[in-house]
């Protein structure tokens, strides 16, 4: 196959392929991998792999080997077991290989797995495992403080029972392929340049067994699955946060002689118009009016749990606007101890009134305490009277950042006002 392709080329005089170099053919090293496994060049496949089960035996790491004399064997191994790789190797030793996309595959580790229960160093693998599949579930902070169930109802691929997962009768194994589902092929990029690479199977489409359309299993159509609905039932614990996963072992797509990957289901909390959840503690607003603030307030207040709070300010408080007052053990429970619980704070807010009536002022002035005089002169040249105007503070904002752009003022403050122009002189 090789030598024909590169006849087609026209020869490789003077080189390797695709300008790698290293001299004529006659002066590439093709006997190392040969000598690695104690071989000669004419050994057939079963004296090949028989050499390698002596040497892998010998050196393996978990027999107490030599990594690196491992690593040599392997590779060995791997290029002389496939005989497209070995006729290249044969006629260009391992530069060839470099440039005709050698490497890969993982027939030592094929070999390990029936020899120690695992492959190439690393222990007993196991069955190879299925893609996990996520899904969200919408949640509210209720179920998060209460505990909850909720179903998630899923559609999944499940192994076909009319055909046990074989896709039919009379399936037999791809001689394209060998059963692997992908061949190597080899393609010229350019003159004097090819590559080697694996691609999926056209003969058996990737499946590595062909299966006689009479043959078909009736259920499935030879898909070897079929799609089938469940429902899972998911366990909200109380303390639960937004973002915490529930994992279904073994709940995701069947498919054949693999192992089932897991649902894991990520709770996604929605917001509460009223409670706001930092860890284990909940946090409110509460508009109170400036009596409310001045002479003291009561209200209720309905919990995550149903139960109904009455919440009364201390006698004799005055109430700013602005603080903060904290309810202990009325936050949520912790989900390693739904016993323990984290403080319930809010902060008040004082809803002044937009206008009053001169009665009103003059009940004021009569209750409340009169102001600090302020100690300045009122008269004279300097005074002057100013008035006051109501402002959209966003539009106002808008329009610095606008006269900002063009160069009017330096950059706002913290509170968003332009500084005072700074002079320019040329």
């Amino acid at each position: 196959m090789f030598n024909s392709f590169f006849e087609d080329m026209g020869g490789m005089p003077g080189g390797m392929p695709g300008g790698m170099g290293g001299g004529p053919q006659e002066d590439a090293d093709t006997e190392a991998f040969y000598k690695t496994l104690g071989i000669e060049k004419d050994a057939n496949p079963t004296q090949i792999k028989k050499a390698f089960r002596k040497q892998a035996m010998k050196h393996h790491p978990d027999k107490g080997g030599d990594p690196e004399k491992f690593k040599e064997i392997s590779k060995a191994h791997e290029v002389l077991a496939d005989p497209e790789k070995r006729a290249l190797y044969d006629k260009y030793g391992e530069k060839g290989l470099e440039a005709g996309g050698g490497g890969g595959g993982g027939g030592a580790h094929d070999i390990f797995a029936q020899m120690f229960g695992g492959g190439g160093g690393g222990g007993n693998r196991g069955p190879r495992k299925g893609k996990d599949v996520q899904f969200k579930l919408n949640v509210q902070l209720e179920d998060l403080c209460n505990g909850a169930t909720k179903s998630l109802r899923l559609t999944k691929n499940i192994v076909c029972k009319g055909c046990e997962g074989k896709g039919g009768r009379g399936v037999v194994k791809c001689q394209a392929c060998k059963g692997r589902g992908v061949r190597m092929v080899i393609r010229q990029l350019g003159p004097g340049m090819i590559q080697q690479m694996q691609a999926q199977c056209d003969a058996c489409d990737g499946e590595g067994e062909i299966i006689p359309p009479s043959g078909r299993c009736k259920e499935c159509r030879g898909a070897k699955v079929i799609e089938a609905k469940t429902t899972l039932k998911v366990n909200i614990n109380k303390g639960m946060s937004s973002g915490s996963k529930v994992v279904f072992r073994g709940e995701a797509h069947q498919t054949p002689g693999i192992e089932p990957g897991d649902v894991v289901v990520i709770l996604d909390c929605k917001e509460h118009p009223i409670f706001k959840r930092k860890g284990k503690n909940l946090f409110i607003k509460k508009k109170i009016t400036l009596l409310e603030a001045l002479t003291g307030f009561q209200f209720s207040l309905e919990h995550l749990d149903g139960r109904t709070l009455l919440v009364q300010s201390d006698p004799g408080t005055v109430y700013e606007d602005g603080s903060i007052k904290k309810i202990s053990d009325e936050g949520m429970p912790m989900e390693s101890n739904p016993t323990q619980t984290g403080n319930l704070y809010i902060e008040f807010e004082v809803v002044f009134p937009t206008s009053v009536t001169d009665g009103q002022k003059k009940a004021f002035c009569e209750l409340l305490p009169k102001p600090e005089a302020e100690d300045m002169a009122l008269d004279g040249e300097d005074v002057e009277d100013v008035e006051l105007v109501d402002v959209d503070m966003q539009e106002e904002r808008r329009r610095m950042q606008q006269e900002q752009q063009r160069g009017q003022y330096d950059e706002d403050d913290d509170e968003g006002g332009p500084q005072q122009a700074q002079c320019r002189t040329q």
